[in-house]
């Protein structure tokens, strides 16, 4: 088998795993009367500590100052949220997560996470380096610079010059 071949399995099942990723938040956030941006959005604010004002959220998701305020509005309404104001700067809003109602996501997805952690575990630490680099890879492939172009393709242009 060819390296093209092979490059060409691994985008497939790329692919695949990220349309399974995609409809398996989908399902789990219309399970709890979600959307599946407003699942993502908790996500990040359990897994960045350091987002926590809307404009924070807006600059880290991309998503437009006003399209977060009515994310906000709805995870507050649904009792995911609280908005407090910032004991530093009284001007800023901060969004507090409520441990109580994310509970139960966290629940299912910590199931979610050892199961993950035990099918991981089959690999070798060589295998295991290896997987880290090319997620690592493919994140930041996936990560916007300010001209609108992938990172990975400006650090590759950068490489070439």
């Amino acid at each position: 088998m060819s390296s093209n071949d092979l490059v060409g399995q691994v985008r497939a099942a790329l692919q695949r795993q990220l349309v399974d990723a995609v409809l398996g938040n989908e399902r789990v956030a219309r399970q709890h009367g979600l959307l599946v941006t407003d699942l993502q959005t908790l996500h990040l604010l359990v897994l960045r500590k350091g987002v926590r004002t809307p404009r924070q959220i807006s600059e880290t998701t991309g998503m437009p100052t006003s399209t977060v305020t009515k994310l906000v509005d709805r995870l507050e309404a649904s009792g995911y949220v609280r908005r407090t104001a910032d004991a530093n700067d009284r001007r800023k809003t901060l969004i507090e997560l409520v441990p109580e109602k994310i509970a139960p996501l966290q629940v299912l997805y910590g199931r979610t996470d050892e199961e993950f952690d035990a099918f991981t575990g089959t690999f070798d630490r060589r295998e295991l380096a290896i997987i880290i680099r090319y997620l690592e890879g493919v994140s930041d492939f996936y990560q916007l610079g300010d001209s609108g172009e992938s990172q990975a393709n400006v650090v590759n242009r950068e490489r070439r010059q």
